[in-house]
């Protein structure tokens, strides 16, 4: 069941766009879909730019439930769900709060790992050889925290950290102010967390991995896709009303992902999570370190449109508006992160990330058909997973199944 032309990947975000880089570098012939232009439509061209290599842990924790209630009870904290969503998203939460314990916190974790521990050294791969090299640089990340209090209760999960390779340095109040002069002094002490990176601009990488896989011979087609569906002939690919079949599709869709995995039969439990962020051409400061507001669920980037500064996770339901007034709370505690910001010409920006309720994505075989694939559910972590599941998708696609066990969509399809 080999038959078909060449190989489809359906959303042309970072993780479609460095997937159809890596396969038609390699010789394959690629035909990349997406209804925006290349990292337009979905949190590719938003996001706060990190390659995040120590987040090894799923956002499910031991203690997560009380947290939330927490969150939620705060106008300005990081979680919001819209009550209206709750009973279509009760599921998605059951897994979520399940992940948060014992042996499936540990089995996350394991899976978060793969991905982890080596996708420093994968972007400088992938962005070399793509041509764009000085999109990145490796930088220690710094995670700041309120009081001494939540500092000293993170102290265990950055050891933890350390023991997988991870390494970490802690810093006191004062030398805080040195590293990072423009931050409040209100902030009790940070860690510096060394195993990090940093890109220029995220839509920016998202178009150089295009451009080079262009140079490879792949194509794009500026349309929406409205069904997948295996045949003899191949897997049949209708965009635009008009078919094309080809010998394998990869669903790379984000948020969408879901829908087509339904209408094949098959659970894919990926969610819509709405993030926001506010972006200062000229903010009359500088700033470091990639920062990592801990006790906020924030952060913060100079990146070269700006200094980008936002976070959150909104639960409402794919097609739910978004909201101003998030952008209005995000803007004043800016302010107060950073005293002297200069906030003129602010640009705002929300987008919804494709997130699983284990934090781990989805990089597979379909159970339906052996010719389609995904590679979908990157919730945060799109650009800091992308190049490692380009290599990942890379073995799966030629027959490793191994490669990709832990990330496998059986796991919702028991």
């Amino acid at each position: 069941m080999t038959s078909g032309n060449g190989v489809a990947i359906i959303g042309a975000g970072i993780v479609g766009t460095a997937l159809a880089f890596r396969l038609a570098q390699r010789g394959e012939a690629v035909t990349l879909f997406d209804a925006g232009a290349p990292g337009e439509l979905g949190p590719s061209r938003g996001n706060a730019g990190h390659i995040a290599a120590s987040d090894i842990f799923p956002l499910s924790h031991p203690g997560i439930a009380f947290e939330a209630l927490g969150m939620l009870a705060k106008s300005d904290g990081p979680l919001k769900i819209d009550p209206r969503y709750l009973p279509t998203l009760a599921p998605w939460l059951a897994t979520f709060l399940r992940t948060g314990s014992g042996k499936h916190f540990e089995a996350a974790t394991r899976a978060i790992s793969i991905l982890c521990d080596g996708t420093v050294a994968a972007t400088e791969r992938l962005f070399a050889d793509a041509g764009i090299p000085d999109r990145f640089r490796k930088v220690p990340a710094l995670y700041v925290y309120d009081s001494p209090a939540s500092l000293d209760a993170a102290r265990a999960g950055w050891g933890r950290k350390a023991a997988a390779g991870h390494a970490s340095t802690f810093v006191e109040q004062n030398r805080l102010r040195e590293l990072e002069p423009a931050l409040s002094h209100a902030f009790a002490g940070g860690v510096l967390s060394h195993h990090w990176g940093q890109v220029s601009d995220p839509k920016a990488v998202v178009d150089g991995l295009f451009e080079a896989a262009r140079g490879h011979g792949a194509v794009f087609r500026q349309a929406r896709v409205e069904e997948i569906t295996p045949s003899e002939a191949g897997v049949v690919v209708r965009a635009a009303g008009r078919d094309q079949t080809f010998s394998r599709v990869v669903v790379a869709a984000g948020i969408r992902s879901g829908d087509f995995a339904a209408r094949l039969g098959e659970k894919l439990p990926v969610t819509a999570e709405g993030g926001y962020n506010v972006t200062y051409p000229s903010p009359f400061i500088a700033v470091n370190h990639p920062l990592v507001f801990a006790d906020h669920g924030m952060v913060s980037t100079s990146l070269r449109p700006g200094l980008r500064i936002g976070g959150w996770a909104e639960y409402a339901g794919p097609d739910a508006p978004f909201r101003p007034a998030y952008h209005d709370r995000i803007a004043r505690i800016a302010k107060r992160f950073f005293p002297r910001l200069d906030p003129r010409d602010e640009i705002r920006w929300a987008g919804k990330r494709p997130s699983m309720p284990d934090s781990t994505p989805v990089l597979s075989r379909s159970i339906v058909d052996p010719r389609l694939f995904y590679a979908t559910g990157h919730g945060h972590y799109g650009l800091t997973w992308s190049a490692r599941t380009a290599e990942i998708m890379t073995a799966l696609m030629d027959g490793d199944e191994a490669a990709a066990a832990p990330f496998s969509i059986r796991r919702f399809n028991r």
